[in-house]
């Protein structure tokens, strides 16, 4: 490991944030059952992506190993809006964060985060929020090492 590179996501890095995802589903699936992945999934996330990218109220961060121009951590976060009722206005979403295991510990998920941050207080966003797993308590304690607090609980129930 020589270093990193923080950068802002093109179109060709779809197919390996595409298959990052895809090693976070299995990651989570191994955890907690409820976590599925559809037989199209990685192409779903990938068209996800390139939206994104594209949109003016997303963002997509990669952090790229230096020596090998791969792809080993991605962030996804976007701008949404709440319904005027209860706590109202604009707010940034984390909807993912991996960070391929050999690059873990060495502030790749810090430094991506810190960026999208930066991007969302450029934004006029006053909060960030995101979901993660109670089965992943190494992510919750990230989370809180980076400010974030736990805020609503999210209920589930198969029907």
């Amino acid at each position: 490991m020589d270093g990193f590179l923080i950068r802002e996501a093109e179109a060709a890095d779809r197919e390996q944030i595409g298959l990052l995802w895809l090693y976070q589903m299995r990651f989570h699936q191994r955890r907690d059952s409820r976590f599925s992945i559809p037989q199209d999934g990685c192409q779903q996330y990938e068209k996800r992506v390139a939206e994104l990218i594209r949109s003016r109220d997303g963002k997509v961060l990669v952090a790229q190993d230096v020596a090998s121009s791969e792809v080993v951590a991605y962030i996804m976060g976007e701008i949404k809006d709440r319904p005027s009722i209860g706590i109202d206005g604009a707010f940034g979403f984390v909807s993912d964060l991996y960070v391929m295991e050999e690059w873990r510990r060495v502030g790749l998920g810090r430094s991506l985060f810190v960026e999208l941050r930066k991007w969302f207080v450029s934004r006029g966003v006053s909060a960030v929020e995101l979901y993660v797993s109670e089965r992943n308590p190494a992510a919750v304690e990230f989370w809180q090492e980076l400010g974030l607090q736990k805020y609503l609980l999210l209920m589930h129930l198969d029907l």
